[in-house]
């Protein structure tokens, strides 16, 4: 029987060795380092590895929830980078076009006032013009007049030398009288040429004058338009900056809130990794206790 308890008790400690070693194999190894599972107690060892091989499972889920946290900051804040760049294209584009508006807006000033230097111009000159047509029309009627007076001095010298015709005088007075009829035929004539291109001048004044009264109302519609486009410019900046505001207030809010679930997420990291040590302490522990009690193995199996 001696015999008998001697050659089966081995064996059977061969047998629970060789499971416990492979149970150490399908774990990971934190047991094969401290040595916990060289040793025959079976009983004891066992809740304290199965501690040891379920709660490092745990770790690659948290390393993972922790590396999508990270991903996640990382993905936002190129968004806001993104975003916060894009902005500023949209505000210097803004600013190029109020730039353009308001240089456009100095041109348009300096072409109004040059407008309406020609048009007191063409008024000053419309009233110049009126003025010498009513001289040139008095020059008229008072030439008018002298050839009506001359008419009548032909015809009543007409009479008297049908009356005498031995008057001496009537020849020289007839072709002194017909030079003055000539030189006033000449200056109506020259008259009513000025007349005509007087007439002339004032059309085109007048037309003038509409035209830069066109151009005025088209300027001024213009300048109306640059003001309205300018407002609109400054509007849609100031919407601009408060929408990043609250861009980067909204922003800056989710990543402390993730920056806070992170650290939630490392903190149970750090207990268990606190635990885990203690199990791998105490099984040394025990480990060389019963590594001590050597020769009661054949007592505690029989």
């Amino acid at each position: 029987m001696e015999n008998a308890v001697r050659t089966v008790g081995p064996l059977r400690v061969g047998k629970k060795m060789r499971k416990r070693r492979e149970l150490d194999a399908l774990v990971g190894g934190p047991g094969n380092r401290g040595g916990r599972l060289l040793s025959a107690s079976s009983d004891e060892g066992e809740p304290w590895g199965r501690r040891a091989s379920r709660r490092p499972r745990s770790r690659p889920f948290i390393r993972l929830a922790a590396a999508l946290a990270f991903c996640v900051c990382v993905v936002s804040a190129a968004t806001v980078l993104w975003l916060f760049v894009d902005v500023r294209r949209q505000i210097v584009s803004l600013r190029i076009e109020m730039d353009r508006v308001s240089s456009s807006s100095a041109s348009v000033s300096d072409s109004l006032q040059i407008c309406h230097t020609a048009a007191k111009e063409l008024k000053a000159n419309a009233t110049e013009l009126t003025t010498r047509l009513s001289k040139l029309e008095k020059d008229h009627q008072e030439l008018a007049l002298r050839m009506e007076q001359a008419t009548k001095e032909l015809a009543f010298v007409s009479d008297q030398l049908s009356a005498a015709p031995k008057l001496a005088d009537t020849p020289r007075r007839l072709a002194e009288l017909q030079r003055t009829v000539a030189d006033f035929g000449s200056q109506i004539k020259g008259f009513d040429s000025a007349l005509a291109s007087a007439k002339k001048q004032a059309v085109t004044a007048s037309s003038g004058v509409e035209e830069v009264k066109n151009i005025l109302h088209e300027l001024e519609t213009r300048s109306n338009d640059t003001i309205a486009n300018m407002t609109t410019s400054f509007k849609m900046e100031e919407e601009l900056k408060n929408q990043l505001t609250t861009l980067n207030n909204t922003l800056f809010n989710r990543i402390y809130d993730i920056e806070n679930k992170v650290r939630d997420i490392n903190k149970p990291l750090s207990t268990v990794a606190t635990i885990t040590t203690q199990p791998i302490v105490n099984a040394t522990k025990i480990t060389n206790t019963t590594e001590t009690q050597g020769p009661a193995k054949p007592f505690v199996l029989h």
